[in-house]
């Protein structure tokens, strides 16, 4: 699942944008918490992508995350924050939004075939 040239892990927070670069490309974002999938267990709460909208960036997709997370983060990851997690994310960069978007159906495919089902924060029709 990590044939991406990925980036280190990063807190999810405002002082950590200044490593994520201005770019089209696809992120993933897990928590401190281990939770239960249909097949085994993950950490991983949403895997997005960078890919639309003029001209594609994780810096801006990311920092609206950041920046408005009653308004940005999935339910999912809303929860785990409520709840007290931690919630850090990882990045990979792509040449263009079409490349990202499909980067992040690679991701998403994967972890589906590995769970049996999306990441929580997805929605059951990523496609």
């Amino acid at each position: 699942m990590d044939e991406f040239d990925w980036s280190q892990w990063y807190p999810l927070s405002q002082q950590s944008l200044a490593n994520v670069p201005d770019v089209p490309g696809i992120y993933e974002i897990r928590t401190d918490y281990e939770f239960g999938r249909l097949n085994g267990v993950s950490r991983v709460a949403y895997i997005g992508s960078a890919a639309r909208r003029g001209k594609p960036s994780l810096r801006k997709r990311l920092g609206g995350r950041i920046a408005n997370p009653e308004g940005n983060l999935s339910g999912a990851e809303k929860l785990l924050v409520r709840a007290g997690h931690a919630l850090e994310f990882r990045f990979a960069t792509a040449k263009d939004g079409e490349t990202a978007r499909q980067m992040e159906i690679q991701m998403l495919t994967n972890y589906i075939e590995k769970h049996w089902e999306p990441p929580p924060g997805v929605s059951k029709s990523f496609g």
